[in-house]
C-alpha cells in the first residue's frame, strides 16, 4: 500500500494542532502549578505542605510527559514538512528569522524546559519541607 504525502496544508494544519494542544495543556499545568504554589504559600501545616510538594512533582511529571510527546510530534512534522516543502517561501522567512535548531527554539522552551524547571523547583521544595520535617522531630 502507498503512503500518499499530504499536501502543504494538511501539514500545517496538523502543526497548528498540535502547537494549540502544547500551548493549551501548558496552560493547565502552569495554573495547577500556580494553585499548588498558592496552597504551599497558605499552608502552615508541615505534612499538608509535603503532601502539596509531593502532587506538585506528580503533576508536573505529568505536564513533562505529554509535553514531551507533543513536542516529539511536532518536530517530526515539521522535520517531513520541511523535507517535502523545501521552497516555502513562507517557511525559510520563518526558519532564518529563529534561532537555530537547538533548545533555545521557543517549542522547545515550552514544552521541555520550563516543565524542567518546575520539576526541580517542586523537588527542592520538597526536600526543603522533608528536612524542615525532619529537624523539628530531632
Amino acid at each position: 500500500m502507498d503512503e500518499k504525502i499530504p499536501e502543504a496544508q494538511e501539514f500545517r494544519e496538523r502543526i497548528v494542532r498540535e502547537d494549540d494542544l502544547l500551548d493549551s495543556r501548558t496552560t493547565l499545568f502552569l495554573v495547577t502549578n500556580g494553585l499548588l504554589l498558592t496552597a504551599i504559600g497558605l499552608s502552615k501545616d508541615n505534612p499538608i505542605q509535603i503532601l502539596i510538594s509531593v502532587l506538585g512533582c506528580i503533576v508536573t511529571s505529568g505536564w513533562i510527559l505529554t509535553s514531551f510527546q507533543t513536542w516529539r510530534v511536532i518536530r517530526n512534522l515539521t522535520r517531513d514538512y520541511l523535507k517535502q516543502y523545501k521552497r516555502n517561501y513562507i517557511e525559510k522567512i520563518v526558519r532564518e528569522s529563529m534561532f537555530k535548531p537547538g533548545w533555545r527554539r521557543p517549542s522547545n522552551i515550552i514544552a521541555i524546559i520550563i516543565p524542567i524547571v518546575f520539576l526541580v523547583t517542586w523537588v527542592c521544595i520538597l526536600l526543603v519541607y522533608i528536612l524542615r520535617s525532619v529537624s523539628a522531630v530531632s
